[in-house]
């Protein structure tokens, strides 16, 4: 599973071999998370299933964790040998997934990584939008497989309080939320270890959320600033270009009306060519 839901931010980081293998292994592994995904969920909901129906949700489990550690051995060995520390260190989801078995349902986010790199391929969208779409996704899938783990794990204790699939949803929001009314409480030590893995995956969503509104927000203003003071230089080009038509009325009418410079020049050459005025000698009285 890459560590980034967008193809393009994916394919600089590892050898072409290997981006080929994720994008022609993508749909199907989507299909193999969407079946165990049902598999997992089945017997959980419906604890009446006949024998035969239960053995082969087992077996579509198991099969499913072996198809994707043969997928995870097959990326690590396409990694190259100079990137395979490297990738068991950017991918610690896959490796969780495949050797711890209580973190197996978290397979299907799985689901919407495919989902995400299919909407990113034909959406023209922003970064932001596909994000959103990206950390919506995995809050439902969180939770909705820690509503099945913990009802799976609480249900048949003695003096439980989670015994439908109502209860589990309502008890995964509130502990996601991080409110924690205390109203359901897990009783078993499964059912406690889920409760502390949905309480941190919560946290970083909920550090996700806020800096995606907060992100939002400063852009909103931002592009309201950046608009403000386009509308500003605006109005002052055109009140520039107004006084500058102005300027060029006012300097045609002064010279319009008065003498023209070629004229004043002519009338001066005119009179320095005229001889001086005699001087007239005055007549004795």
């Amino acid at each position: 599973m890459p560590t980034s839901p967008f193809p393009r931010e994916r394919d600089a980081l590892w050898p072409e071999q290997l981006t080929a293998w994720e994008r022609a292994t993508n749909m199907p592994l989507f299909v193999l998370a969407f079946a165990f995904l049902a598999a997992y969920a089945a017997p959980i909901l419906y604890p009446d299933l006949p024998g035969w129906a239960a053995t082969a949700s087992q077996l579509v489990n198991y099969a499913v964790w072996v198809l994707f550690g043969a997928d995870y051995a097959i990326r690590l060995w396409l990694a190259g040998k100079g990137h395979r520390v490297r990738f068991v260190y950017k991918h610690p989801l896959d490796l969780i997934m495949v050797l711890i078995p209580l973190a197996r349902p978290l397979r299907v986010v799985r689901m919407v990584l495919v989902l995400v790199e299919v909407f990113s391929r034909h959406a023209r969208t922003s970064l932001r939008i596909k994000a959103g779409v990206y950390i919506t996704g995995i809050t439902a899938m969180i939770l909705l497989v820690s509503s099945l783990a913990v009802l799976d794990a609480e249900r048949e204790v003695e003096g439980a309080q989670i015994t439908d699939f109502g209860d589990a949803l309502w008890w995964s929001v509130v502990t996601a939320s991080t409110v924690g009314y205390g109203d359901l409480v897990p009783q078993t030590g499964t059912g406690q270890v889920i409760a502390a893995m949905l309480m941190f995956c919560a946290i970083g969503l909920v550090g996700l959320v806020s800096g995606s509104l907060a992100s939002w927000f400063v852009d909103r203003v931002s592009a309201a600033e950046e608009q403000a003071e386009r509308r500003e230089s605006a109005e002052l080009s055109r009140r520039l270009t107004a006084l500058e038509q102005q300027v060029a009325e006012i300097h045609t009418a002064v010279v319009g009306n008065g003498s023209s410079p070629e004229k004043s020049n002519g009338d001066k050459d005119a009179s320095a060519s005229l001889p001086p005025n005699p001087v007239v000698p005055k007549q004795p009285g």
